[in-house]
């Protein structure tokens, strides 16, 4: 399953203006001590970091802010990274096929929550942070990657790891405007 998923992300990636160019897993553990769920059998957590390049060149990368200052890479694209997190049947024969990807708002995972009616976890591990096991049961494999970059550094939050951009020497951390700056306000 897991080897799909990254074969569809592959996929997708050639029409959209991103690619993932690797993927390192540095976690991999049972789920719940290795319960099985409905006829998917014992799920596992994949944590890791996905990293991507963008085309800064592209009409659909050029409404990010400074894409044209960011380092790029030898072939010309900016690279980022971002952390991941995958729950998946540790058979792939036995899931569905199907994955359901989040889109954390500030970091956080809600699709137990949502879902499985599970108590909130940005890192999920006790029964009741798995609540019902709705999608378990189910055979879903579910994925977390983070896309914000301002979320706090706190263990389990997903988040975006992106380069910094540069006017000349000097990096852009901020509003460049004059006039711009709440302390002068």
């Amino acid at each position: 399953m897991f080897k799909r998923i990254l074969i569809l992300t592959c996929c997708l990636v050639s029409i959209l203006p991103a690619a993932v160019v690797r993927i390192d897993v540095t976690e991999k553990s049972d789920v719940l001590a290795g319960k099985s769920f409905g006829t998917s059998g014992p799920y596992e957590r994949l944590i890791g970091k996905a990293y991507f390049a963008v085309d800064p060149k592209l009409p659909a990368n050029k409404i990010i802010v400074d894409i044209d200052k960011a380092p790029v890479n030898a072939a010309g694209l900016v690279e980022f990274s971002a952390d991941l997190y995958i729950l998946k049947p540790r058979d792939p024969a036995q899931g569905n096929g199907a994955a359901l990807y989040e889109v954390s708002n500030r970091g956080n995972k809600g699709m137990l929550t949502m879902f499985n009616r599970a108590t909130a976890s940005s890192n999920p591990k006790t029964q009741a942070e798995f609540g019902d096991n709705f999608l378990l049961d189910h055979g879903y494999t579910l994925v977390w990657v983070g896309w914000q970059f301002d979320v706090p550094h706190t263990d389990g939050l997903m988040r975006v790891y992106t380069p910094i951009a540069r006017n000349g020497d000097r990096p852009i951390t901020g509003h460049d405007t004059p006039g711009d700056n709440p302390a002068t306000r």
